[in-house]
């Protein structure tokens, strides 16, 4: 398996994209019951490939990624040659998904104890294999504001 099993709620959130990808295996319903209860190490194999064809569909469109911490906020971006990331670390355990904790940082941005990081690199390994190692720290998929919010922000 190249990432891990989605998980049951996942599972269930896409039962009906599971259903198709079984379908085109020529696997139905019945078949499917039928394997549950004979077979563990083919249904193991049905559910790692749909879980690594939704990994791999979801990593290959993923342009941000947030990895939210007490007091710290890191974003990646997710070019296709590069992996931008912008960050900051305050001295204090504010919650980056308050907007009060924007506000905070754009008055306080010169406190001593607000650290800001920026680095580019290429990628040393596949895109993918690297997005999904940051989701398993803990970054979430994220749409493009905290990142571009912050970049725009960085102190010159």
């Amino acid at each position: 398996m190249k990432y891990r099993r989605l998980s049951k709620e996942q599972f269930e959130a896409l039962h009906e994209a599971f259903s198709q990808f079984l379908a085109s295996q020529s696997i139905d319903q019945q078949k499917w019951a039928d394997l549950k209860a004979a077979e563990s190490e083919l249904i193991d194999r049905q559910l790692d490939a749909f879980s690594d064809l939704v990994w791999e569909a979801t990593l290959r469109k993923t342009i941000y990624i947030d990895h939210l911490s007490p007091g710290a906020y890191f974003g990646f971006h997710a070019g296709q040659q590069s992996l931008r990331m912008v960050g900051v670390k305050l001295p204090l355990d504010l919650d980056f998904n308050a907007p009060e904790t924007w506000q905070w940082l754009e008055t306080h941005w010169e406190d001593q104890g607000v650290s800001f990081y920026m680095d580019q690199k290429p990628y040393a390994r596949p895109r993918t294999e690297i997005l999904f190692e940051l989701i398993e720290k803990g970054g979430v998929l994220a749409e493009s504001d905290n990142f571009e919010r912050l970049s725009k922000s960085f102190p010159s």
